[in-house]
């Protein structure tokens, strides 16, 4: 169970040009089998850019009128503050232009969808289980590989079984959109776009070991949880499709705005 959030959501404000996202800029996630080209850019699969763009952190922390007044942080601030909308602004309309039917209320309820079936599936994989055929289309395989890794951690905790449903989503929200190019210099070629998305709702989990016994969680508690999963989908590839390219994890606790 997560805590309550009040970080902003975006929508499809006016189209405005950012830079795109590199391997080598800070902020920037790679794995271990991640490459960066001779350009800058970053070499990517057909199905995954193998990177997290700009790993969302929440909100950044507002500064008090002392900092506005005596120091470089409120205009630090506001100019991080413009650039991050901007790039939201052209990630959607990247989207827009180049995935085939999208729309920003469209691409919400098929995220509310995965979202749904996904936790499903890992929840019920487990001895020897594989991930369901539409759950593996749906994401890449560094989130195979993670699932995979989450279900063979219960297994050694003992969790034989686990009961998970979603009682409701009440909130989908998109919080940041980056691009990530094959090639940085190259604004109409191949590439990935990202969409940063908040879910709040209400789920019930327990855990049971072999002889059937709660090991975890309570089955008839209804919990508040907020998740932060960053969707991903090619930009002028065959087959395109939007994917699970990583779960975020917030800060347990935040600065005082």
């Amino acid at each position: 169970m997560t805590r309550p959030a009040s970080s902003p959501a975006i929508g499809a404000p006016a189209i405005a040009r950012a830079t795109y996202a590199r391997a080598s800029l800070k902020g920037v996630t790679p794995p271990a089998r991640a490459a960066t080209t001779r350009g800058g850019g970053v070499r990517v699969t057909q199905t995954s850019s193998n990177v997290i763009a700009e790993p969302y952190a929440g909100p950044a922390r507002a500064p008090t009128l002392a900092e506005w007044a005596t120091t470089s942080k409120g205009w630090r601030y506001a100019y991080e503050a413009a650039t991050s909308r901007a790039k939201d602004a052209y990630a959607l309309s990247k989207c827009a232009k180049d995935v085939r039917g999208f729309t920003l209320e469209g691409f919400k309820q098929e995220a509310k969808q995965m979202y749904k079936m996904i936790n499903a599936s890992s929840a019920n994989v487990g001895h020897g289980k594989t991930l369901e055929h539409e759950t593996r289309h749906a994401t890449t395989d560094k989130t195979q590989s993670d699932l995979k890794r989450e279900r063979k951690s219960r297994e050694r905790g003992g969790w034989a079984r686990v009961d998970w449903r979603l009682e409701s989503i009440d909130e989908c929200q998109v919080v940041r959109g980056r691009l990530i190019m094959a090639n940085a210099n190259d604004s109409n070629g191949p590439g990935f776009a990202q969409l940063t998305t908040r879910f709040r709702g209400k789920q019930r989990f327990a855990a049971y070991d072999a002889r059937g016994r709660l090991v975890a969680g309570d089955p008839d508690e209804i919990l508040d949880v907020e998740d932060f999963w960053v969707f991903e989908h090619g930009l002028k590839m065959p087959n395109a499709r939007w994917r699970l390219a990583g779960r975020l994890h917030m800060p347990t606790t935040r600065a005082p705005v």
